[in-house]
């Protein structure tokens, strides 16, 4: 192990401290959200390129060492890879990190709920699209609404803190924003509308299809009487860094987030860096090689030898979208999100 007796972190070229770390434990997924899949067949990663969990707490434990608090755990689907209770569980033993949390779509979250909260997790992410089943199998390419909806209410019954993510698409789902707040005030779990990001394997995106903050304010304004208001927690440090920001309902009930990434980017507060499954370091989701941190430990680096890249390689952290939208530079399938992790 590394004797740390002077912490280094992670610092970017834009003084950007990194804090998270989100970890794809697979590329693999039992969806295929049209945000997201390419179409036709995809060539998934080979088993033998996908690091295994010693490796994946070897490398997170150097991260914790970086200052990194959080993890978050990924996919692809993350709940399709094997005894992922046993990597959770191993996580919540280094040193330093504080927090565990999941992404997941949510159609296998209720068989496995138990063990998750058994080997440590502290929260969910769970993507929810629609509330209609037709509509569902056309945007993630299978049925099977009510196991997610089940998941979410399992969860929830168990005691975890609970997001729910929604990509709001022009003419594809749109119509029922305000069915997502209602249900937001209902279970009083927090609903994030994600504006859409050219991360598309689809190649489907254009600005035309994107749904902004402002307008989904607008229209839960025209349909509730309860106006909703910024939550000034989102001024505080320890919030300023989260990629949502959050309004409240005036009666209470009720929280909503916003993640505005084509109209209001956050790139200067950006305090995430990722883990690929086959091993690739990314500092920026609009990243493309990264760095290869499975070559490293499989050619048997020392752990010193991986911060030193680690730490070199994330001075190199790019501005982020907001570069590519000074520079006009958004297009579908800046990358595939299935590869990257949420």
């Amino acid at each position: 192990m590394i004797q740390n007796n002077s912490p280094k972190l992670l610092k970017d070229s834009f003084n950007r401290v990194a804090r998270k770390l989100r970890i794809s434990v697979t590329d693999k997924c039992n969806m295929k959200c049209i945000y997201c899949m390419p179409n036709g067949n995809v060539k998934w990663f080979d088993n033998k390129e996908i690091l295994n969990f010693q490796e994946i707490v070897r490398i997170t434990s150097i991260f914790a060492q970086l200052g990194i608090t959080k993890v978050r755990i990924t996919g692809g689907e993350p709940l399709l890879r094997p005894s992922l209770e046993n990597l959770i569980r191993d996580l919540t033993k280094i040193q330093n990190i504080k927090t565990i949390s999941m992404t997941t779509n949510g159609i296998l979250l209720e068989d496995k709920i138990n063990q998750l909260k058994s080997a440590g997790l502290n929260a969910l992410n769970i993507s929810l699209d629609t509330f209609r089943e037709e509509r569902f199998r056309t945007l993630n390419g299978i049925s099977n609404l009510n196991k997610v909806l089940n998941g979410i209410q399992k969860a929830s019954e168990l005691g975890f803190k609970i997001k729910i993510n929604t990509v709001i698409i022009r003419d594809w789902n749109d119509d029922e924003i305000i069915n997502f707040v209602k249900f937001a005030r209902d279970t009083k779990l927090s609903i994030r509308f994600i504006e859409f990001m050219p991360l598309d394997g689809s190649g489907i995106w254009n600005y035309n299809l994107v749904v902004t903050k402002q307008e989904i304010i607008k229209k839960i304004k025209s349909d509730f009487h309860n106006v909703i208001s910024f939550d000034e927690h989102n001024n505080s440090s320890s919030f300023q860094s989260d990629p949502a920001t959050v309004y409240n309902f005036d009666d209470g009930k009720g929280k909503i987030g916003f993640i505005s990434s084509i109209t209001e980017p956050f790139c200067s507060n950006c305090d995430r860096v990722r883990l690929t499954s086959d091993g690739r370091f990314l500092t920026c989701l609009f990243e493309k090689e990264g760095y290869d941190l499975k070559k490293m430990i499989r050619n048997a680096k020392t752990d010193q030898e991986i911060m030193d890249y680690i730490l070199s390689s994330h001075t190199k952290k790019p501005e982020g979208i907001v570069e590519l939208i000074r520079i006009n530079g958004l297009r579908p399938t800046l990358n595939l999100m299935h590869t990257i992790g949420g």
